[in-house]
């Protein structure tokens, strides 16, 4: 039972950090910046036709970016503390 719980505890981490750190880049999206000639590529494979399928993709490109960050370092410092 406590394994389950630190294991869905750990999803639930993921998950708020990966979706605050994608809600704060799109609130300020001129501290990291995409390159333009990516974000536009993007959009043209994506087929945005309009603002509201632009701003989907935006949020399809924080998420891509941070879950896997925030991901890679949880489970870098889970290991990290289980070695002490």
């Amino acid at each position: 039972m406590k394994r389950r719980r630190f294991q869905v505890g750990i999803g639930a981490w993921i998950a708020a950090l990966s979706l605050l750190l994608t809600r704060l880049w799109l609130s300020y999206p001129n501290v990291a910046p995409l390159p333009r000639s990516l974000a536009e590529y993007l959009v043209q494979l994506y087929g945005a036709q309009n603002a509201e399928q632009v701003a989907d993709l935006e949020i399809l490109i924080g998420l891509a970016i941070t879950l896997p960050t925030v991901s890679f370092l949880t489970f870098l410092m889970i290991l990290i503390f289980r070695r002490r």
